[in-house]
């Protein structure tokens, strides 16, 4: 007897977010709108990357995660890359106030307390993770998120903040839109680690993400995503008229697939970035580990899955 198939379509979770209110539903409109309707594993990773290059983008993010050269960002890309969406990924299934999040959470300041952290960073961070998604897209002219996943997004990465002890936390989207703008006139500079960093991001980007024939494109498929100053401070390449208007016409195609588009109603990043390429693993098996800290992970990362 064969399993009926449990996808449903798109146009179903858009309905039931419009059912919610992103002030007291703020949790699950995130995780229908990032894990469940916008969950697709290359549209996570291309954002995850680009979110990444902009904190990078400001040298003493990039210092700390460089480290000379020894950090796994540059070591282990594709596996730092996974833990990090692991960790998002967990948080988005579970919410910031859960047994489960909290959990991820406390591992998460366990990792940040070996390090030099800067709260505007941490601030800049969070700007990263809830307005990227739709700055990224909509510069591209599409919609793919309406007011509320914006406004949810915005609440659920503040929730997260707010558990991490973050402070100065600004209390409304728009302010913390201009506070990023204002940071990054600041910040952004370029150096030698944050340049190696992006191009360890972007060949991971590639070998994730790309057939093998195309990955050569990866940097110039990444930077269409990324403001100027942010291809200044890196170096990157102009994309080119072929390459953006291939991005634009992929993210169209996509928006336009979205109500009609089936999707697993229980889809989840951690297992798509976790568990499917290493195994179950409880949070104290995830993310940054001293020397000689055993890895009991049961596999290594793969290139394009």
């Amino acid at each position: 007897m064969t399993r009926a198939n449990p996808r449903i379509r798109g146009a179903e979770v858009r309905r039931r977010i419009a059912t919610l209110d992103p002030a007291r539903n703020a949790d699950e409109i995130t995780r229908l709108s990032l894990a469940i309707l916008h969950g697709h594993n290359v549209l996570v990773y291309a954002l995850f990357t680009v979110a990444f290059l902009k904190q990078v983008a400001v040298p003493a993010m990039a210092r700390t995660l460089y480290r000379h050269g020894t950090g796994d960002i540059v070591r282990e890309t594709l596996r730092r890359n996974d833990d990090t969406i692991v960790f998002f990924g967990q948080l988005i299934e579970h919410g910031p106030d859960s047994a489960v999040g909290g959990a991820w959470i406390e591992r998460l300041n366990e990792i940040h307390a070996h390090f030099p952290l800067r709260d505007q960073d941490s601030v800049y961070t969070l700007a990263t993770l809830a307005l990227d998604p739709h700055a990224l897209t909509s510069a591209f002219g599409v919609r793919l998120f309406s007011e509320a996943e914006r406004e949810a997004h915005w609440r659920f990465w503040r929730a997260v903040a707010v558990r991490q002890h973050l402070v100065d936390l600004p209390d409304e989207r728009a302010e913390l839109a201009r506070w990023a703008l204002e940071y990054e006139r600041r910040e952004y500079a370029a150096s030698n680690g944050g340049r190696a960093i992006a191009l360890a991001l972007i060949d991971a980007f590639g070998k994730r993400c790309l057939p093998r024939p195309v990955r050569s494109a990866a940097p110039r498929m990444i930077a269409a995503f990324c403001p100027e100053p942010l291809r200044r401070v890196h170096g990157l390449p102009e994309p080119g008229l072929a390459i953006r208007w291939l991005v634009a016409a992929g993210l169209r195609a996509y928006t336009a697939s979205v109500d009609f588009r089936r999707v697993d109603p229980h889809r989840s990043l951690a297992v798509d970035f976790g568990e499917r390429r290493y195994g179950p693993r409880t949070p104290d098996e995830v993310g940054y580990r001293r020397a000689n800290t055993p890895d009991h992970s049961r596999r290594p990362p793969d290139g394009k899955s």
